[in-house]
């Protein structure tokens, strides 16, 4: 390592989730110099990790620009929860793809903390009457839309079943995909709250349920690891834990800020080099005469 700054960013890099523990606890402005010299990407991996509140707050002090492309950046289910917190939500909208911005304004609809709310529009499926090779081009085209299943719709956007990838796979490529298909066993109400979500019966089948309206229709997927990462965002950190990590972090972050300010279990804040306990300390020598 030739500075700190490398020291910062070869951590938050290694380690975004608790990089985030502990810039969502320092102010907004030593956090917004330390992403100048940060890549777009290196931000976006640490703000989708951050309390979701204190993400959009950091987000809004960031100019339209530079918070458009740390949104476009990040997945699109954790983009929009923390979106839809920001009061620049319609500048940044306005500098997204259309499709991005659908999708978004689908999920918007739902109340917050809700599986509507979190799910993931965009996750790619397929209709009952496509040819295997046809479902395999589309996965190549959209690698990032792809899980571990397909879900089957019909022309209208009905739900219709399944098809695990692995037998999408294994199948030639001119079978039909009902060739594969198998019955969807639990979908989710979009208006499920996120926590009655975590103990569906669905998950002992599937890492990744559907959603679908009252009609049938798909309106997106949710993953169960998106529902514990939610949980975790809501939950209070492991303070024991951040302050271990707070004294690696600061060797590098006061070259950015000037100072780090930790609050957690009443550490005294540090400023321009000095705590108060050396303060005292001098304070108590002048009194004895001694300097």
């Amino acid at each position: 390592m030739n500075s700190k700054n490398d020291l910062v960013r070869s951590f938050i890099e290694a380690h975004p989730t608790e990089a985030a523990r502990i810039l969502e606890r320092q102010r907004e402005g030593d956090v917004l110099r330390l992403f100048e010299d940060l890549e777009t990407e290196t931000i976006a991996s640490v703000v989708e990790r951050m309390n979701d509140h204190a993400a959009a707050d950091l987000m809004d002090r960031l100019e339209t620009g530079p918070a458009t492309r740390v949104m476009a950046a990040m997945p699109f289910r954790a983009m929009a929860i923390l979106l839809r917190r920001m009061q620049s939500k319609e500048a940044v909208l306005d500098g997204l793809p259309d499709e991005v911005v659908s999708g978004f304004r689908l999920v918007d609809r739902f109340p917050d903390r809700t599986v509507g709310a979190s799910m993931n529009p965009r996750a790619l499926t397929a209709t009952d009457d496509m040819k295997l090779g046809d479902v395999l081009s589309a996965a190549r085209r959209y690698p990032d839309r792809v899980r571990d299943v397909f879900f089957v719709v019909d022309r209208e956007g009905v739900l219709m079943g399944l098809s695990p990838m692995r037998q999408i796979l294994a199948a030639p490529a001119d079978a039909s995909l009902p060739d594969v298909m198998e019955p969807v066993r639990h979908t989710l109400s979009p208006y499920v709250t996120l926590q009655d979500a975590g103990d569906a019966p669905g998950w002992r089948y599937s890492s990744e349920l559907p959603v679908a309206d009252g009609e049938g229709v798909l309106l997106g997927t949710i993953g169960l690891v998106d529902i514990r990462r939610q949980g975790n965002r809501d939950s209070e950190y492991d303070h024991a834990s951040e302050k271990a990590l707070g004294e690696l972090f600061r060797l590098g972050f006061s070259a950015f800020a000037g100072g780090l300010h930790l609050e957690a279990d009443g550490d005294p804040e540090i400023e321009g080099g000095q705590d108060e306990g050396h303060e005292d300390e001098g304070n108590a020598k002048k009194e004895s005469g001694h300097e």
